[in-house]
């Protein structure tokens, strides 16, 4: 009896594994680490433009403090971003927005089927939708579905202050 159980019990713990994995498109949905080193970083300053390149000091220090808000628990809502707010956080004297660029595209692992190859993720820092530390994400210059939500983004903005990039005017 025991071993029936046993058995019913791991072949449930596999079905599960493998239904999620194909609904999630993601053999590592249940990996809560973040750890993708962005080609480009682009910092959306009250107004100005910073780029942060491969090789700069800032970009070892910027690149860590994402990987470690993007990691662990994140959750997903239908919160999107409209290709309006998307130039507005380009170009508003009053946001602070920074944007990663991936080539090859990143995952972020998770138990939803979105943000599995994002070529960049657009994280607002302080302006519009920052309150609720919403990660936005584009396909191939399409904007995913939804949005996860992270315990905070205060590393990053720490970073960027402490590197010099960014300050609030």
């Amino acid at each position: 009896m025991l071993k029936a159980g046993i058995t019913g019990l791991v072949i449930f713990g596999i079905l599960f594994f493998a239904v999620t994995a194909m609904n999630t498109r993601d053999l590592l949905w249940f990996w809560p680490i973040f750890k993708e080193i962005p080609v480009g970083i682009f910092v959306h300053c009250y107004g100005t433009d910073v780029e942060v390149q491969p090789g700069q000091p800032a970009f070892e220090a910027v690149t860590n403090a994402v990987n470690t808000s993007l990691t662990g628990n994140k959750r997903w809502d239908d919160l999107s971003m409209s290709d309006v707010t998307y130039q507005e956080y380009q170009t508003s004297p009053t946001m602070m927005v920074i944007e990663l660029s991936y080539s090859p595209p990143a995952t972020i692992h998770s138990m939803q089927a979105f943000f599995k190859a994002v070529d960049r993720l657009i994280i607002p820092l302080d302006g519009r939708h920052a309150y609720a530390n919403a990660i936005f994400g584009l396909e191939r210059g399409y904007t995913d579905p939804g949005s996860y939500h992270v315990k905070s983004t205060l590393p990053i903005v720490t970073a960027l202050q402490e590197q010099g990039i960014c300050m609030k005017p």
